[in-house]
């Protein structure tokens, strides 16, 4: 038998207000993923969408369409007339990494979603590709809800990156999401023993994907499902130390994809992450978000869990990272907040490719150093991928070998381990 659709059962035993929920999967017998492409859909456009887009080049955006066309919209009026952001209805280059992907990518006036040389969205695998998931993640749940599980994920190449820096062990996952921080994890080494968050279609695609952890559906902001599953994590413990607590609360309140409210409050939920960390005593922590966290209230956000960390006895690391040095083909910058029992300070992962640096406009972007080799971009990240019209595709397709043309797309198919995809880009400079 294998697997589809109406094979996935999602099996919650719930009062949906006081109880938590296990979240179990049937096991159909798997289907070699060696062979198969996942998710290659893309969004359809409007007519109107569609004759944008066909007027902005590679590298382009909404400054590039025509007047007549920008009077046909009210958005794109409102845009021109407020100067909004570069970043809308952009067209993807191909030799440079792609802007942040965010939940948004179904939208070409949210951000720069077209694909460089197809009048088309760029598709939910294109997408995961840029997150840095392998082919072999498979993304279940509704459409709307698989744009939000890609565009919120932590990239796992960036969360390895900082997982290469603390001890392997037994971690908890909170806000799981899809699940990038926790394949980050596993892909340094370590065990997710639990992973949690109160969303069930991530839970679907997290529990499809990493069938060996334990899935719980809960919402941490309700008193009697956060204390319900800190029991829950304790009866999976079985009296072993925690050596890791991760997670990304959700980031809607700090992002400046969306209007950055401090009252907002999903800002509340990492305190939330922080009574679990009281309560469990990890020998280390890793909060991700986005760099907006870190000015929120001028600082005292930010500043208010590194004060709580260190008075439980943590030595705290606030991390900035740009995703395009640890071989993301995408422009994405996430804050980490580490801690560690040890009292050693973290040292700040080493970025194996340049960073891009930006010039006086958006089109002088390159790569800001020749002593590291460029970051990979968008054309070696999904240049394999099959051509696709707008609104097209299929959740399942034959993946022919022959179409690998790169080092990174063989990286993907899991034909080249990382580090040494790493080497032979040093070597090729």
């Amino acid at each position: 038998m294998s697997f589809n659709q109406k094979t996935f059962k999602y099996l919650a035993y719930h009062n949906p207000v006081n109880s938590i929920s296990l979240v179990s999967v049937e096991s159909p017998v798997r289907e070699n993923a060696a062979e198969l492409l996942y998710n290659h859909i893309c969004s359809s456009l409007s007519d109107l969408d569609m004759e944008m887009i066909r007027s902005v080049p590679q590298g382009g955006n909404w400054q590039d369409i025509p007047e007549k066309v920008v009077e046909k919209s009210a958005r794109l009026t409102q845009i021109r007339n407020s100067g909004g952001r570069t970043t809308y209805y952009g067209r993807l280059s191909n030799n440079l990494p792609s802007y942040t992907v965010n939940t948004y990518f179904n939208r070409p006036g949210n951000g720069t979603f077209v694909h460089p040389h197809q009048d088309r969205l760029i598709s939910m695998r294109e997408a995961a590709r840029l997150q840095s998931f392998p082919d072999h993640y498979r993304f279940l749940g509704s459409y709307s809800s698989r744009y939000k599980q890609i565009g919120n994920a932590v990239p796992p190449f960036l969360a390895r990156a900082v997982a290469d820096q603390i001890q392997t062990g037994l971690v908890l996952d909170m806000f799981s999401g899809a699940g990038g921080l926790s394949e980050g994890f596993i892909q340094a080494g370590n065990d997710i023993v639990l992973a949690t968050d109160s969303n069930s279609h991530m839970c679907e695609t997290y529990r499809y994907n990493h069938p060996k952890t334990k899935v719980v559906l809960a919402d941490v902001d309700n008193p009697f499902q956060s204390k319900e599953l800190l029991e829950e994590i304790e009866r999976t413990l079985k009296g072993r130390t925690l050596t890791t607590i991760v997670g990304g609360p959700p980031c809607q309140g700090f992002s400046t994809a969306g209007r950055r409210i401090p009252s907002d409050s999903r800002n509340t939920l990492v305190l939330k992450m922080l009574d679990f960390v009281n309560s469990l005593a990890p020998e280390n922590v890793l909060i991700e978000n986005v760099p907006g966290m870190k000015w929120i209230k001028r600082g005292k956000a930010i500043g208010a869990v590194v004060e709580r960390l260190e008075a439980g006895g943590y030595t705290t690391t606030v991390l900035d990272l740009k995703a395009e040095e640890y071989c993301v083909p995408q422009r994405r910058r996430r804050v980490f907040v580490v801690a560690n029992r040890n009292n050693e300070p973290l040292f700040v992962p080493k970025g194996a490719l340049a960073p891009i640096v930006r010039g006086k406009t958006r089109k002088d972007s390159r790569p800001g150093t020749k002593d590291l080799p460029p970051p990979v971009n968008v054309s070696e990240a999904v240049s394999d991928l099959p051509s696709l019209s707008s609104g097209e595709g299929e959740d399942r397709i034959e993946y022919i070998p022959d179409w690998t043309k790169t080092d990174y797309q063989r990286l993907m198919r899991g034909n080249l381990e990382l580090g040494d995809f790493i080497t032979k880009r040093a070597e090729q400079g």
